[in-house]
């Protein structure tokens, strides 16, 4: 099979855009609509100093918030992988129905990317019930300075270079991992949104310190993302953050 057709760089931008502004606009949507719900019931007088548990519905709205969030910010890492896998699933006799073995590939990635979203609602849902957030959601200190130094350091690991390298350049990593069969297309799928994840998880750790309704903020880890995935240098750009974010949680641990 010849691969000197095959271009990792993601087609059809126009329909990523909209599916990019669609997760973001969703996202938004759930806050404003958990933040409604929330304030809808106010605390009786007299009450504890800790707000009202959450609700089943407003359980449901903070997920669909984190998964548009999660979502969004893998979204475009996760593109290249999926359209390489189009091109070689329609080359490859390993797949019968390439189309239907791409859709499954990009649905291991959105499992993998909700799996994901459901550990930081319930880590979210328990620091909203011990009274740690405040009106943008955001745990109070000193959770975003150590989420900053944290996430500062994740950008020198090779773990995190080699999951950005994969995104970057899918190509070899699809092949590499290749497995025959629609399940094979769902489990590839899953392993390439665990790379995504790999690349991005403690920056939507960092919307948790520091707030998804701050929407300066969660435009600053939205172009963090995009830097590292689409200029020439995003490995060095990594590491230039990583220090920034260091010694920014630094600073507001020890001022």
């Amino acid at each position: 099979m010849s691969l000197s057709g095959i271009d990792e760089r993601p087609g059809r931008p126009f329909a990523l855009g909209l599916a990019w502004m669609a997760l973001l606009a969703g996202a938004c949507w759930a806050w404003f609509a958990f933040q409604g719900a929330t304030l809808a019931l106010p605390a009786p007088a007299g009450a504890p100093p800790f707000p009202r548990p959450l609700r089943a519905g407003e359980v449901l709205l903070l997920f669909a918030m984190w998964t548009g969030l999660s979502m969004a910010l893998m979204l475009p890492a996760a593109a290249s992988g999926v359209f390489v896998y189009l091109r070689l699933a329609r080359c490859r006799a390993a797949v019968r129905w390439p189309r239907l073995g791409t859709a499954l590939f990009a649905l291991g990635c959105l499992l993998a990317w909700t799996g994901f979203a459901a550990l930081v609602t319930l880590l979210h849902w328990a620091l909203h019930d011990t009274g740690m957030l405040d009106e943008a959601l955001a745990a109070r200190h000193p959770t975003l300075e150590l989420a900053l130094v944290a996430a500062g350091a994740w950008q020198w690991t090779p773990s995190k270079h080699a999951c950005l390298q994969h995104c970057r350049a899918p190509l070899s990593g699809v092949l590499l991992g290749w497995r025959s069969g629609i399940a094979g297309a769902l489990r590839q799928g899953a392993a390439h949104g665990r790379m995504c994840l790999g690349c991005y998880w403690l920056l939507v750790l960092l919307l948790l310190g520091g707030g998804p309704g701050n929407p300066a903020f969660v435009g600053a880890v939205a172009l963090l993302a995009q830097a590292e995935l689409r200029l020439e240098e995003g490995a060095l750009a990594a590491c230039m953050a990583g220090v920034a974010l260091v010694a920014c949680g630094t600073w507001l641990l020890f001022p």
